[in-house]
């Protein structure tokens, strides 16, 4: 990740209105971190209800294929 890059500094903020993790269905709660396609998965326990990553601007921007970052983890081909 470059560090500098300040588009990836502003989706990785918590509070980043880029970023749909904290309204969709599947979201782990516990005041999680947040934009798991540019970051990790959760490490806590996802239950796969329902993913809004194909709503997600970020996820857009990236031009993602797959959803459920979440339970699986950092997507490797960010463009950001």
């Amino acid at each position: 990740m470059d560090n500098n890059n300040p588009v990836k500094k502003l989706i990785l903020g918590f509070n980043s209105n880029l970023c749909r993790c904290k309204k969709c269905p599947s979201y782990p709660g516990h005041k999680d971190k947040v934009v798991y396609c540019e970051r990790a998965k959760s490490p806590y326990m996802v239950k796969k209800i329902s993913c809004l990553c194909p709503q997600c601007r970020v996820w857009k921007l990236n031009r993602f294929a797959e959803t459920y970052y979440c339970a699986s983890g950092a997507a490797p081909l960010s463009r950001i």
